[in-house]
Protein backbone atom coordinates (compact mmCIF):
# COMPACT_ATOMS: atom_id res chain seq x y z
CA UNK A 1 0.00 0.00 0.00
CA UNK A 2 1.42 3.27 -0.98
CA UNK A 3 0.26 7.13 0.11
CA UNK A 4 0.67 10.36 -1.71
CA UNK A 5 1.53 13.27 0.39
CA UNK A 6 0.36 16.72 -0.21
CA UNK A 7 4.05 18.12 -1.92
CA UNK A 8 3.01 15.24 -4.69
CA UNK A 9 -0.56 16.47 -4.96
CA UNK A 10 0.72 19.93 -5.18
CA UNK A 11 3.49 19.07 -8.21
CA UNK A 12 1.13 17.26 -9.81
CA UNK A 13 -1.46 19.41 -9.98
CA UNK A 14 1.08 22.16 -11.16
CA UNK A 15 2.28 20.00 -14.17
CA UNK A 16 -1.50 19.14 -14.99
CA UNK A 17 -2.23 22.93 -15.06
CA UNK A 18 0.68 23.83 -16.92
CA UNK A 19 0.15 21.12 -19.27
CA UNK A 20 -3.54 21.17 -20.10
CA UNK A 21 -4.91 23.77 -18.26
CA UNK A 22 -6.81 21.62 -15.95
CA UNK A 23 -7.06 23.44 -12.29
CA UNK A 24 -7.29 20.58 -9.43
CA UNK A 25 -7.33 23.56 -6.03
CA UNK A 26 -6.76 21.34 -2.74
CA UNK A 27 -10.37 20.95 -1.91
CA UNK A 28 -9.87 18.24 -4.85
CA UNK A 29 -6.84 16.88 -3.60
CA UNK A 30 -8.60 13.86 -2.25
CA UNK A 31 -10.10 12.93 -5.54
CA UNK A 32 -6.84 13.18 -7.52
CA UNK A 33 -5.19 10.75 -4.86
CA UNK A 34 -7.71 8.23 -5.56
CA UNK A 35 -7.15 9.23 -9.35
CA UNK A 36 -3.32 8.55 -9.11
CA UNK A 37 -3.56 5.24 -7.10
CA UNK A 38 -5.99 3.90 -10.28
CA UNK A 39 -3.31 4.64 -12.64
CA UNK A 40 -0.80 3.10 -10.41
CA UNK A 41 -2.84 -0.05 -9.76
CA UNK A 42 -3.35 -0.27 -13.84
CA UNK A 43 0.04 -0.89 -14.26
CA UNK A 44 0.96 3.31 -15.72
CA UNK A 45 3.39 3.68 -13.15
CA UNK A 46 4.57 1.72 -10.60
CA UNK A 47 4.70 4.54 -8.18
CA UNK A 48 3.72 8.39 -7.24
CA UNK A 49 7.42 8.96 -7.34
CA UNK A 50 8.01 7.36 -10.81
CA UNK A 51 5.07 9.61 -12.10
CA UNK A 52 6.59 12.63 -10.85
CA UNK A 53 9.47 12.05 -12.18
CA UNK A 54 8.30 10.83 -15.77
CA UNK A 55 6.51 14.34 -15.57
CA UNK A 56 9.17 16.41 -14.64
CA UNK A 57 11.47 14.93 -17.68
CA UNK A 58 7.65 15.70 -20.40
CA UNK A 59 6.99 12.87 -21.03
CA UNK A 60 4.30 13.49 -23.52
CA UNK A 61 2.36 9.91 -23.25
CA UNK A 62 2.23 9.86 -19.94
CA UNK A 63 0.85 13.16 -19.45
CA UNK A 64 -1.96 11.83 -22.07
CA UNK A 65 -2.44 8.89 -20.05
CA UNK A 66 -2.93 11.32 -16.93
CA UNK A 67 -4.78 13.50 -18.21
CA UNK A 68 -7.58 10.47 -19.01
CA UNK A 69 -7.40 9.91 -15.46
CA UNK A 70 -8.15 13.28 -14.37
CA UNK A 71 -11.16 13.59 -16.61
CA UNK A 72 -14.17 12.63 -16.43
CA UNK A 73 -15.10 10.72 -19.95
CA UNK A 74 -18.98 10.24 -19.56
CA UNK A 75 -20.96 11.25 -22.60
CA UNK A 76 -24.18 9.77 -24.83
CA UNK A 77 -25.15 10.10 -28.18
CA UNK A 78 -27.12 13.51 -28.66
CA UNK A 79 -25.91 14.60 -25.35
CA UNK A 80 -28.01 18.50 -24.84
CA UNK A 81 -29.81 18.16 -27.94
CA UNK A 82 -31.00 21.17 -28.69
CA UNK A 83 -27.65 22.40 -29.80
CA UNK A 84 -28.01 19.92 -32.90
CA UNK A 85 -31.83 21.50 -33.43
CA UNK A 86 -29.75 24.64 -33.68
CA UNK A 87 -27.09 23.54 -36.00
CA UNK A 88 -29.32 22.80 -38.57
CA UNK A 89 -31.92 25.96 -38.21
CA UNK A 90 -28.46 28.03 -38.65
CA UNK A 91 -27.08 25.93 -41.70
CA UNK A 92 -30.83 26.71 -43.27
CA UNK A 93 -30.87 30.04 -42.59
CA UNK A 94 -27.85 31.21 -43.90
CA UNK A 95 -27.80 28.14 -46.76
CA UNK A 96 -24.53 27.51 -46.12
CA UNK A 97 -22.40 25.06 -47.96
CA UNK A 98 -18.93 23.09 -47.41
CA UNK A 99 -19.68 23.49 -43.71
CA UNK A 100 -16.78 23.08 -41.56
CA UNK A 101 -16.89 22.13 -37.71
CA UNK A 102 -14.71 21.78 -34.99
CA UNK A 103 -15.86 19.23 -32.46
CA UNK A 104 -13.11 20.24 -29.34
CA UNK A 105 -12.03 17.77 -26.46
CA UNK A 106 -14.52 15.35 -28.34
CA UNK A 107 -13.64 12.22 -25.82
CA UNK A 108 -14.79 9.17 -27.20
CA UNK A 109 -17.14 10.34 -30.23
CA UNK A 110 -20.40 10.98 -29.31
CA UNK A 111 -20.78 14.17 -29.98
CA UNK A 112 -19.33 14.65 -33.35
CA UNK A 113 -21.23 11.33 -34.74
CA UNK A 114 -24.27 12.70 -33.26
CA UNK A 115 -23.89 16.15 -34.96
CA UNK A 116 -23.13 14.21 -38.24
CA UNK A 117 -25.92 11.88 -37.81
CA UNK A 118 -28.20 15.10 -37.17
CA UNK A 119 -27.13 16.86 -40.46
CA UNK A 120 -27.70 13.74 -42.33
CA UNK A 121 -31.42 13.48 -41.04
CA UNK A 122 -31.94 16.63 -42.09
CA UNK A 123 -30.61 16.15 -45.52
CA UNK A 124 -27.14 18.40 -45.44
CA UNK A 125 -24.39 16.34 -46.50
CA UNK A 126 -21.58 18.97 -47.79
CA UNK A 127 -19.83 19.58 -44.33
CA UNK A 128 -16.97 18.39 -42.58
CA UNK A 129 -16.33 17.57 -38.79
CA UNK A 130 -12.83 17.99 -36.95
CA UNK A 131 -12.96 15.98 -33.70
CA UNK A 132 -9.78 16.66 -31.49
CA UNK A 133 -9.16 15.47 -27.50
CA UNK A 134 -6.05 15.70 -25.52
CA UNK A 135 -6.30 11.73 -24.61
CA UNK A 136 -5.18 9.41 -27.34
CA UNK A 137 -6.56 6.65 -25.16
CA UNK A 138 -10.04 7.86 -25.90
CA UNK A 139 -9.64 8.87 -29.65
CA UNK A 140 -8.52 4.97 -29.97
CA UNK A 141 -11.82 4.01 -28.82
CA UNK A 142 -13.07 6.69 -31.26
CA UNK A 143 -11.64 5.24 -34.16
CA UNK A 144 -12.73 1.96 -33.10
CA UNK A 145 -16.84 2.93 -33.29
CA UNK A 146 -18.19 0.49 -31.03
CA UNK A 147 -20.45 1.61 -28.52
CA UNK A 148 -22.17 0.20 -25.16
CA UNK A 149 -26.27 0.38 -25.24
CA UNK A 150 -25.82 2.32 -22.75
CA UNK A 151 -24.37 5.52 -24.91
CA UNK A 152 -27.68 5.28 -26.58
CA UNK A 153 -30.19 6.10 -23.39
CA UNK A 154 -30.93 9.61 -25.25
CA UNK A 155 -31.37 8.36 -29.06
CA UNK A 156 -33.83 7.71 -30.86
CA UNK A 157 -34.11 3.48 -31.55
CA UNK A 158 -34.82 3.83 -35.68
CA UNK A 159 -31.99 5.87 -35.65
CA UNK A 160 -29.90 3.62 -34.05
CA UNK A 161 -30.82 1.14 -36.14
CA UNK A 162 -29.69 3.25 -39.35
CA UNK A 163 -26.23 3.68 -38.53
CA UNK A 164 -25.11 1.45 -36.52
CA UNK A 165 -25.02 -2.65 -36.23
CA UNK A 166 -25.82 -4.52 -32.93
CA UNK A 167 -22.32 -7.13 -31.96
CA UNK A 168 -22.48 -9.06 -29.14
CA UNK A 169 -22.89 -8.31 -25.21
CA UNK A 170 -25.10 -5.04 -25.87
CA UNK A 171 -22.53 -3.26 -28.43
CA UNK A 172 -23.11 -1.24 -31.06
CA UNK A 173 -20.60 -0.76 -34.53
CA UNK A 174 -21.10 2.85 -35.66
CA UNK A 175 -21.97 3.11 -39.99
CA UNK A 176 -18.07 3.43 -41.60
CA UNK A 177 -19.80 5.57 -44.00
CA UNK A 178 -20.19 8.25 -41.39
CA UNK A 179 -16.33 8.33 -40.72
CA UNK A 180 -15.85 9.65 -44.27
CA UNK A 181 -17.31 13.03 -42.47
CA UNK A 182 -14.98 13.12 -39.67
CA UNK A 183 -11.27 13.27 -39.28
CA UNK A 184 -9.62 12.56 -35.85
CA UNK A 185 -6.34 14.58 -34.10
CA UNK A 186 -4.99 14.54 -30.55
CA UNK A 187 -4.77 18.08 -29.75
CA UNK A 188 -4.50 20.47 -26.42
CA UNK A 189 -6.54 23.39 -26.09
CA UNK A 190 -3.78 24.94 -24.52
CA UNK A 191 -1.47 24.66 -27.65
CA UNK A 192 -1.61 27.38 -29.79
CA UNK A 193 -3.42 25.46 -33.58
CA UNK A 194 -4.26 27.24 -36.89
CA UNK A 195 -6.18 25.20 -38.78
CA UNK A 196 -6.17 25.56 -42.35
CA UNK A 197 -9.53 26.85 -42.68
CA UNK A 198 -11.84 28.71 -40.52
CA UNK A 199 -14.52 26.97 -38.57
CA UNK A 200 -18.65 28.01 -39.36
CA UNK A 201 -19.21 26.07 -35.89
CA UNK A 202 -17.56 24.99 -32.72
CA UNK A 203 -18.53 22.49 -30.07
CA UNK A 204 -16.56 22.87 -27.00
CA UNK A 205 -18.88 21.43 -24.21
CA UNK A 206 -18.74 20.70 -20.68
CA UNK A 207 -14.41 21.42 -20.96
CA UNK A 208 -14.58 24.51 -19.42
CA UNK A 209 -15.75 23.14 -16.30
CA UNK A 210 -12.31 21.97 -15.60
CA UNK A 211 -10.46 25.57 -15.94
CA UNK A 212 -9.93 28.64 -13.83
CA UNK A 213 -10.41 32.01 -15.84
CA UNK A 214 -6.72 31.81 -17.42
CA UNK A 215 -7.04 28.52 -18.79
CA UNK A 216 -10.38 29.78 -20.49
CA UNK A 217 -9.24 32.81 -21.58
CA UNK A 218 -6.35 30.64 -23.56
CA UNK A 219 -8.47 28.00 -24.82
CA UNK A 220 -11.29 30.49 -25.96
CA UNK A 221 -8.20 32.71 -27.62
CA UNK A 222 -6.92 29.72 -29.56
CA UNK A 223 -11.11 28.78 -30.60
CA UNK A 224 -12.00 31.86 -31.49
CA UNK A 225 -8.76 32.55 -34.35
CA UNK A 226 -10.20 29.93 -35.57
CA UNK A 227 -13.98 30.65 -36.47
CA UNK A 228 -15.08 32.34 -38.93
CA UNK A 229 -16.99 35.95 -38.59
CA UNK A 230 -20.44 35.30 -37.47
CA UNK A 231 -19.40 31.43 -36.75
CA UNK A 232 -21.21 29.68 -33.79
CA UNK A 233 -19.74 28.54 -30.31
CA UNK A 234 -21.70 25.84 -28.68
CA UNK A 235 -20.61 25.04 -24.91
CA UNK A 236 -22.19 23.24 -21.88
CA UNK A 237 -25.13 24.43 -20.36
CA UNK A 238 -24.09 23.93 -17.08
CA UNK A 239 -21.20 25.80 -17.89
CA UNK A 240 -20.93 30.13 -16.99
CA UNK A 241 -18.02 31.98 -18.55
CA UNK A 242 -17.57 35.34 -16.02
CA UNK A 243 -16.79 37.95 -18.68
CA UNK A 244 -17.70 38.07 -22.04
CA UNK A 245 -14.81 36.54 -23.96
CA UNK A 246 -13.13 38.74 -27.04
CA UNK A 247 -14.56 38.32 -30.48
CA UNK A 248 -17.75 36.67 -28.96
CA UNK A 249 -21.28 37.72 -27.91
CA UNK A 250 -23.85 35.54 -26.37
CA UNK A 251 -26.67 34.09 -28.32
CA UNK A 252 -28.00 32.14 -25.24
CA UNK A 253 -27.06 30.89 -22.38
CA UNK A 254 -24.35 28.18 -24.13
CA UNK A 255 -24.69 29.96 -27.06
CA UNK A 256 -22.08 32.24 -28.64
CA UNK A 257 -21.12 34.00 -32.19
CA UNK A 258 -18.04 35.12 -33.22
CA UNK A 259 -18.23 39.38 -33.80
CA UNK A 260 -15.46 39.91 -36.23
Amino acid sequence: MFTVDEMQLEMISSYIYAKFGIYIGKDKYERLGFRLTDMINRGICSSVAELCARLSSGDSRCFEQLAGFVTTCHTFFFREPEHFRILVSDIRKHRKSGIFIWCAACSTGEEPYSAAITLLEAGITDFHIIATDVNRDVLGNFNKGVYHESRFIRTDNAVRDRYFTPEEDSFWRIDGNLRRYISIKNLNLMDNVQFPRLFDYVFCRNVFIYFDEKSRETALTHITANMKSGGLLFIGHAEVLLSEPANLKKVESSIYYRTE
